[in-house]
């Protein structure tokens, strides 16, 4: 009697572990509209004719929402009598892939208007393909083209067509000039994955820039207006591990980038520049998250009004206003605990708590400079972000910022698209 007991208790975990560990038999995904099957089939880990692994399927549920395609995916996995085997099917909730781009940004005294159409998945494969007009001062135009991944995973491309114009305040020794700017570029870039996070990639771009002084104020240039003929050549190596699912992000992403800009012909107006932005994001509880932004850059130490880096509040630091200073290298810390009050089937809200740090060493100037208390920028504040459950990964933001050091320094901002 004990002998057939326990070949009872041996043929059941024999016939348990024959079912955990058999091959998966088919993989299906339902609700798709526009994303090619094979395009997802390729992404994933899981294939028909390996052995299930439950770890590999819970991976492949997180790879499919990284995607940045769906409003949803949740995937399940079912015993296959017949065969026998797995059958593992993924349920997708797929986004409206063309939407209007339609924002107003901006301070009080200052508004930046952008119109235009984005496709996010062209050809079923997460590639976009958009044109974006844009009113910053002076009119601007963008239409650009990228596709994450090429057919081999492997690698992918973007190319974009601009035209830039705005205001530009130039900063000089003793005074500040404001020009009508505008830049004419073509860009293209390539990437490689070297695996599912890993990324490097190379690039470049010509550009033709035109300045135009609007007031009187003296300049060194001796000139109200002139022209650059320039290019572009650019590299950049990221590390991503973020995981998103609604309006959370939880991992860390880093991109070190390097580029160098030439003009031909014009001393001082040649610079290279090297950033490294570090991004990190933590879950809390069912409707908190946390989110962090680093960025350090240096450029070339060029004393000169054309200095790459600005403290902007539609860039860096909430508040501060627009374009207040320029430098040749850039520190910068932005801090948000993002916390969902108010969930509906159509929208969602998120009230925001945050402080912004970015401090600029001054063209030509030492990097103990960015230390003194009139290069350092510090503010606080609160926000409200509303979130689109029908349009995908359309956020509106409103902020209002304050500098602790100096109340006076205070005002609203707003625009589309979380802050980082």
């Amino acid at each position: 009697m004990n002998h057939r007991i326990v070949l009872y208790i041996l043929l059941f975990f024999s016939c348990s572990f024959t079912a955990s560990s058999a091959e998966i038999k088919s993989i299906s995904f339902e609700g798709l509209t526009r994303t090619k099957e094979s395009f997802l089939r390729d992404m994933i880990k899981c294939k028909v004719g390996m052995e299930f692994d439950s770890t590999l399927f819970k991976e492949d549920e997180q790879i499919l929402r990284n995607l940045n395609l769906f409003f949803n995916v949740d995937g399940k996995y079912v015993w296959n009598e017949a065969l026998p085997g797995w059958d593992i099917i993924f349920y997708i909730k797929e986004a409206k892939y063309l939407y209007p781009i339609a924002s107003i940004s901006g301070f009080e005294d200052q508004l930046k208007l952008q119109l235009g159409a984005n496709h996010i998945n062209f050809s079923g494969k997460g590639d976009q393909l958009g044109f974006l007009y844009q009113y910053y001062d002076r009119h601007s135009f963008s239409l650009f083209h990228n596709a994450p991944r090429h057919r081999n995973l492997k690698t992918g491309h973007e190319l974009a067509l601009s035209k830039y114009s705005t205001v530009e305040p130039l900063y000089f020794v003793d005074t500040v000039s404001s020009f009508n700017f505008d830049n004419y570029s073509f860009s293209a870039g390539g990437f490689y994955w070297l695996n599912r996070h890993w990324q490097m990639g190379t690039g470049g771009m010509v550009m033709y820039e035109r300045y135009r002084q609007l007031d009187s104020a003296f300049t060194e240039l001796g000139m109200q207006e002139f022209t650059f003929f320039k290019y572009q050549i650019r590299t950049k190596l990221m590390y991503t591990d973020v995981n998103q699912r609604f309006e959370f992000r939880d991992g860390k992403s880093v991109e070190f980038y390097v580029e160098t800009i030439q003009t031909p012909g014009v001393d001082g107006a040649s610079f290279f520049k090297g950033i490294n932005e570090f991004r990190w994001y933590k879950k809390l509880g069912n409707r908190g998250n946390m989110a962090f932004r680093n960025r350090l850059a240096i450029a070339t130490n060029n004393f000169s009004p054309f200095s790459p880096f600005v403290i902007d509040g539609f860039i860096n630091v909430r508040g501060a206003g627009n374009r207040v200073a320029r430098g040749t290298a850039e520190l910068v810390a932005n801090f948000e605990h993002r916390h969902t009050i108010y969930r509906h089937k159509w929208f969602l809200f998120q009230a925001v708590a945050f402080s912004d740090f970015g401090t600029l060493r001054p063209p030509g100037g030492k990097f103990e400079e960015m230390f003194e208390p009139e290069a350092m920028h510090f503010f606080v504040g609160s926000g409200l972000r509303l979130h689109s459950r029908v349009l995908y990964n359309v956020v509106f933001r409103l902020d209002y910022g304050f500098s602790p050091l100096d109340t006076r320094r205070r005002g609203f901002s707003f625009g589309v698209g979380q802050f980082f």
